[in-house]
């Protein structure tokens, strides 16, 4: 009898950060309520990390339209946590520069504060402590034990770790899901090196994410990667000319003007992490099947969703069941 693999759906709760941020009624709510109502269906439970600060700013804005994204968002949260799914806490500190451009969307054109290394470490630490506060406290309206007990670094930038180490601890996260084997950026905004991380499920470390320590008192879950072929883009590439149905359906965009990535290190290898959205089924199957491991973790984001990504939620039940991160401690 096939035994099902246990998988990880991690989303980034978030807008747009590139030329057009998106609304938070097409990017974010509309899409999720997708994702939500296609993992009911099949007793499918999520993981979403929510950038907090997105909540600060929207409620600081104070107009009539940011208070009104702000409710459906905490109304949002509630809901998720009503139906199963968890939240956790994600931080894109570059909020701290955004303006308001008045009609729903966000200028995000200053990026010098995209990293949190680019903090103190007293500021990284009131950023962690506010935003866990205020995710627990909307998800304790609904569920009067919820904790806290994950994080994803925006732009995956949680290198070097022991600027994060205090704000860790003092937030009470535990878990940390933000590696990928074999990824690398590094642009004037921003860096990351996962090049040389452990091909693992999981595993503890104290002091560096991409070093495991058996006594460590963090637990890193890395978002799963494979080697994305000709034959995986082909596949991809095969089912956009024929169903056209990889499009994402939201309202922003990913792309900035002003963006560019330097050289990667020569012992760069390219993989892909594993997601839903904007993949062919065939695809995502290909790399569900030939990944050996008990556990895969997915990321995704509701602004990238495409329909074919709620088909392949369906087709993934028959195949696997869904873990939480905080049933791993």
């Amino acid at each position: 009898m096939f035994q099902k693999k246990k998988i990880i759906l991690s989303y980034d709760y978030e807008l747009f950060f590139g030329d057009r941020s998106g609304t938070v009624l097409r990017s974010l709510i509309e899409p999720t309520n997708l994702l939500l109502d296609a993992m009911d269906s099949v007793s499918f439970k999520g993981n979403f990390f929510v950038d907090w600060q997105m909540l600060k700013y929207l409620k600081e804005a104070n107009t009539e339209r940011t208070l009104a994204d702000h409710q459906l968002i905490i109304d949002q949260l509630k809901d998720m946590v009503y139906r199963g799914h968890r939240i956790e806490l994600h931080i894109h500190p570059h909020w701290v520069d955004a303006k308001y451009n008045g009609d729903g969307t966000w200028d995000f054109s200053e990026f010098r504060h995209y990293s949190l290394n680019s903090f103190s470490e007293k500021e990284i630490v009131d950023m962690f402590v506010e935003g866990t506060n205020l995710l627990t406290n909307i998800a304790r309206e609904v569920d009067s034990e919820y904790k806290i007990v994950a994080f994803r670094a925006g732009g995956w930038a949680v290198q070097p770790f022991d600027c994060l180490k205090r704000a860790f601890k003092e937030a009470g996260i535990k878990i940390d899901s933000s590696v990928a084997r074999g990824a690398y950026g590094k642009n004037k905004y921003s860096y990351f090196n996962f090049v040389d991380s452990p091909d693992g499920e999981m595993w503890r470390y104290e002091n560096d994410i991409i070093i495991p320590d058996d006594k460590g008192e963090f637990i890193e879950v890395p978002i799963s990667s494979y080697r994305r072929t000709i034959v995986y883009k082909g596949l991809d590439w095969l089912n956009k000319k024929v169903f056209n149905n990889l499009k994402c359906i939201t309202d922003g965009t990913h792309i900035r003007g002003d963006y560019q990535e330097e050289p990667k290190p020569d012992n760069y290898v390219n993989y892909s992490r594993y997601t839903l959205s904007q993949r062919s089924i065939l695809s995502i199957l290909l790399a569900f099947f030939v990944n050996d491991k008990d556990l895969i973790t997915y990321i995704d984001h509701p602004k990238d969703l495409s329909l074919s990504a709620l088909r392949a939620i369906k087709i993934l039940s028959k195949y696997s069941n869904t873990v939480m991160y905080k049933s791993l401690l």
